[in-house]
C-alpha cells in the first residue's frame, strides 16, 4: 500500500514537472488529451467492477452469537430453521481467526457462535435446520 502512495506521488509529481516545462499552451493541450485517457480508463474499471461483484453477497464476519447463525440464499422452496435449546455462552476462539479468508458469495471470517454455522447457497430443493436431539 505504501508503494503504491510513493508511486502515485512520483507519478503525479512527473506529470506536473512535464506539464510546467511544457508551457502554458502546451500543457492545455496535453491535459485534454491526458484527461481523455483517465476518463476511458475510470469507466472501463466502473463497468468492471459492476460485472465481477454480486450485489447479492452475504457476509456474517466477525458476527458473535450466542446461539447458531444460518445464511441462506437462493433456495427454491421451502427453508425450516427450527430454533434450538437455550443459547449458549460463546466460545473464545482457540487461535485468532486468520485474516484473508473471508470473501466470495457468503463469508462468515471470523465469526464466533455458541451454535452451529450454517451456509447454504444455491440449493435447488428445500433446507431443514433442525437443532441437535436434546435428550442424551
Amino acid at each position: 500500500m505504501v508503494l503504491i502512495a510513493v508511486g502515485a506521488v512520483v507519478a503525479l509529481g512527473g506529470l506536473v514537472t512535464f506539464l510546467v516545462l511544457k508551457g502554458l499552451d502546451a500543457a492545455d493541450k496535453w491535459s485534454s488529451v491526458l484527461s481523455l485517457f483517465f476518463t476511458i480508463g475510470g469507466f472501463a474499471l466502473a463497468a468492471t467492477t459492476a460485472f465481477l461483484t454480486r450485489a447479492s453477497a452475504q457476509s456474517a464476519d466477525h458476527a458473535v452469537t450466542g446461539g447458531g447463525l444460518h445464511q441462506v440464499r437462493n433456495v427454491q422452496g421451502d427453508v425450516v430453521i427450527t430454533a434450538g435449546g437455550p443459547a449458549a455462552a460463546v466460545p473464545p476462539p482457540a487461535v485468532p481467526p486468520a485474516d484473508g479468508q473471508g470473501g466470495g458469495t457468503q463469508s462468515a471470517h471470523g465469526a464466533r457462535t455458541g451454535g452451529g454455522l450454517h451456509q447454504v447457497d444455491g440449493v435447488g430443493g428445500s433446507v431443514r435446520i433442525e437443532p441437535p436431539d436434546p435428550t442424551p
